[in-house]
């Protein structure tokens, strides 16, 4: 998209890119399933969760930006770095007890416990939180986003695994060269797990 950057993330720039990705998914199905359906509880939920996220995250993370600005970002968690690595022997746990009620932070437990016990055995780089802020959606910035982002995977040959909860970003990421490897509900939300190998 003409005068829209996509770059690596600094460090100063961390904060700016888990509100954007925060105000994008602050009404997807797992966050009013763990928030409610009210936008502002769901938007200070995620960034609650999410501003440190970036933070602790190696390079690279990969943004769009319109001058300064951030207007998208990808997350990438390294191998041993992901939800699988940090939730680990906890997931079966979290899953056999009864959630947490509508509204507790701790609920988005039990999506990381299935998203862990679902995790990709083979080495790869986790993928996620990805999002662009809402008033810039449908412009073409999520495809050069995540264009950049596939590249650098094939170009270091990196396998990627990620989790979506609509149907629509199936569709997106299937043209990105990633491939459904399961679905099954969390907390009766649909969840695809989607993997990508690297191309020559």
């Amino acid at each position: 998209m003409q005068g829209t950057e996509v770059r690596a993330l600094r460090k100063n720039e961390h904060r700016a890119a888990a509100a954007v990705t925060a105000r994008a998914l602050a009404d997807s199905p797992t966050t009013v399933a763990i928030y409610g359906d009210d936008p502002l509880d769901g938007l200070a939920g995620l960034y609650a969760e999410l501003g440190p996220f970036f933070g602790l995250l190696p390079s690279p993370q990969i943004a769009a930006f319109t001058g300064d600005c951030v207007i998208a970002a990808a997350g990438l968690a390294p191998p041993g770095g992901c939800i699988g690595a940090f939730v680990g022997a906890q997931a079966s746990e979290l899953m056999a007890a009864p959630p947490p009620g509508l509204g507790e932070r701790a609920r988005a437990h039990v999506f990381w416990a299935h998203w862990a016990q679902a995790d990709l055995a083979e080495e790869h780089w986790h993928l996620g939180p990805v999002g662009v802020e809402p008033g810039f959606q449908g412009r073409g910035i999520g495809g050069a986003l995540m264009r950049a982002v596939c590249a650098w995977l094939d170009e270091g040959a990196r396998r990627a695994w990620l989790e979506t909860d609509k149907e629509r970003n199936v569709r997106f990421y299937t043209g990105l060269g990633f491939e459904v490897a399961d679905k099954a509900p969390v907390l009766d939300v649909e969840t695809w797990y989607m993997r990508r190998d690297p191309r020559p």
